[in-house]
């Protein structure tokens, strides 16, 4: 049997600045089928939670898994959303409480799955209640109606359903803590083009300071070496930045996001800051405007 795991006490924590909608897909750190006691949300301490890290701002999140996933999986993230919907009985009306899936599709609809319903009767009643609330919102009956809206929008086919808050570095499993660093490892490598860039548009924190100079690995003299490069020729891989460097680019920027997701960062150039008077450049929206100039992104990506 898999054991439950306490987070630590007395960790640095990443505040709820941005809310989980910002994100649309993610890289799951750890999967607990049988819910996670100390999670914040008390509806995951019961029932199957994941939790997982955010591709586009890297925000920390815990959700309902619609079916079994794996750690360093990539998921569609789906916003959860609960409705009141008014249940004829044989005596009195009453209200019942659903929980809606919903994300976007392509047709500026949005698409929501009740993943707790199973009776035709009572499915009915959802779609009628919630479409006449919002012409704007489809009620799809079925998971793989769902599956569908992110397959066309570029997105995995599993899905996790968020609440509208996310977690903190401090609620991680212990499990998804140790998972954290290969997951921005994996995240890095496989989107290489976007965070090679950001050796190519990094600039100066200040007059004494340059954004690179926070890198492990960049001192004074590889700092202008890199300068001098991308001004003959941007770099295009990492194996360029590397034979700079002489160590891993990689690794480099790991410990430099694990550093602010942990909120133990002086400057915040990717995550941003638990305090929002701490200095933040926001290089990950950076790095999606320059990325839009160079080609047109994914749908889900803009």
């Amino acid at each position: 049997m898999r054991r439950e795991r306490r987070p630590h006490r007395g960790e640095h924590v990443q505040q709820h600045t941005y809310h989980p909608a910002m994100e649309v897909e993610a890289i799951v750190l750890d999967y607990m089928p049988r819910g996670y006691y100390a999670d914040p949300h008390k509806e995951h301490r019961t029932s199957p939670v994941a939790q997982a890290l955010g591709l586009r701002s890297f925000l920390l999140l815990d959700g309902t898994p619609l079916e079994p996933v794996e750690p360093l999986e990539y998921v569609t993230l789906a916003r959860e959303i609960v409705r009141a919907i008014p249940v004829p009985t044989a005596r009195t009306p009453t209200t019942r409480r659903i929980q809606l899936a919903c994300m976007p599709g392509k047709d500026k609809h949005i698409y929501c799955y009740p993943y707790e319903v199973r009776e035709p009767p009572l499915m009915r009643l959802i779609v009628e209640a919630v479409e006449a609330e919002d012409p704007r919102v489809v009620v799809v009956t079925s998971l793989e109606a769902l599956k569908s809206v992110a397959r066309e929008r570029g997105l995995p086919e599993k899905i996790l359903v968020v609440p509208k808050t996310p977690i903190t570095f401090r609620d991680l499993s212990d499990f998804a803590r140790k998972t954290l660093e290969d997951a921005l490892r994996k995240v890095i490598r496989d989107r290489e083009e976007f965070f090679v860039e950001f050796f190519n548009i990094a600039e100066p924190i200040n007059i004494r300071l340059h954004s690179l100079s926070t890198l492990k690995g960049v001192g004074k003299r590889t700092l202008i070496q890199i300068l001098r490069r991308r001004e003959r020729q941007p770099f295009r891989s990492f194996d360029e930045v590397k034979r700079i460097m002489k160590s891993d680019p990689v690794d480099s920027l790991v410990d430099k996001i694990l550093e602010e997701i942990r909120g133990e960062a002086r400057y915040y150039l990717f995550v941003r800051p638990p305090d929002p008077r701490e200095p933040f450049l926001n290089y990950m929206e950076a790095l999606r405007r320059r990325m839009r100039q160079k080609h047109a992104l994914r749908p889900h990506e803009e």
